[in-house]
C-alpha cells in the first residue's frame, strides 16, 4: 500500500512541476516566434555606404563638421546630401575616399 501512495505522490509532484514547465516552454516558443516575425516586419534598411564612410572617418567625434559625431556625419553625407569636405581631422585623403564611395569629385577640405 505504501508503494502505491509513494507513486501517487510522485505523480502528483510531477504534474505540479511538469505542467507549469510545459506551459512556460510553450509561451517561450510563441513569444520567440512573435519576436522573429516582428523583427522582419519592422526591419530598417540601412544604406551600406553609411557604414563604409563611417569606417573611413577618423573617429574623433569632434563635431567640427556640424554633426554630433562621425557616424552622424556619415549618415548626413549619404541620406541628407551633406558636403563631403567637412571633416578637418581626416583631411584630403578621407575626402578622396568618401568621394569615391559617393561617386563624386573630391573637393578641398
Amino acid at each position: 500500500m505504501n508503494i502505491v501512495l509513494v507513486t501517487l505522490a510522485e505523480a502528483s509532484l510531477a504534474a505540479q512541476i511538469g505542467i507549469p514547465t510545459f506551459i512556460i516552454g510553450i509561451l517561450g516558443l510563441v513569444f520567440g516566434v512573435l519576436l522573429a516575425i516582428a523583427s522582419r516586419v519592422f526591419a530598417v534598411e540601412v544604406d551600406p555606404r553609411v557604414e563604409e564612410i563611417n569606417e573611413i572617418l577618423p573617429g574623433a567625434n569632434c563635431g567640427g563638421c556640424g554633426s554630433p559625431g562621425c557616424s552622424g556625419y556619415a549618415d548626413a553625407i549619404v541620406n541628407k546630401g551633406e558636403a563631403i569636405n567637412k571633416c578637418a581631422p581626416g583631411g584630403a585623403a578621407v575626402v578622396a575616399q568618401i568621394a569615391q564611395i559617393m561617386g563624386e569629385e573630391a573637393v578641398e577640405v
